[in-house]
């Protein structure tokens, strides 16, 4: 089974009009195709955690509006599980974790779509490398073993 390893950057913005805009024109200035996109709230500040490709242009991005006086900026590392859609397959992901000891963070689906089918399941875990091990190693049905298009900058374990 593939698991992929990738980075997600978590930019900490000011609670304005225009803020997120700003953030996804440079992205898109710089060439950067972001797949993934969430946005929450954290005290006065909204957290957006993106993630996209190539990485590296990205990072340039992150490290341009820090210059600029916005963010701060996190990056961290994070584990994209290919799934199938059907009932209880994130679940069954969360049990095996917590059957290892291992606290998720937090976790959200990016849909599938044309080019790559099956939904992927995004985690943080506290352990990072156990966590992949652990899913490498599991039996779960409906964990799909497909490649991910294109470079996401991360790594593909086997």
């Amino acid at each position: 089974m593939k698991v992929h390893q990738l980075t997600e950057f978590s930019i900490y913005l000011q609670q304005r009009p225009g803020e997120l805009a700003g953030v996804l024109d440079a992205a898109t200035a710089a060439g950067v195709d972001i797949f993934s996109i969430s946005t929450t709230e954290h005290l006065d500040r909204g957290c957006v955690r993106v993630l996209g490709r190539p990485e590296e242009a990205l990072r340039q991005v992150c490290e341009s509006l820090v210059e600029a006086g916005i963010g701060p900026v996190v990056e961290s590392p994070v584990v994209a599980v290919s799934i199938t859609d059907r009932p209880g397959v994130v679940r069954d992901l969360t049990v095996l974790m917590a059957d290892n000891r291992i606290n998720v963070r937090y976790c959200y689906l990016i849909p599938g779509d044309q080019a790559y089918p099956h939904a992927m399941c995004v985690f943080r875990f506290d352990e990072h490398d156990r966590a992949m091990e652990v899913i490498e190693q599991a039996d779960i049905p409906d964990i799909a073993s497909l490649e991910m298009p294109g470079d996401v900058g991360g790594e593909s374990a086997a």
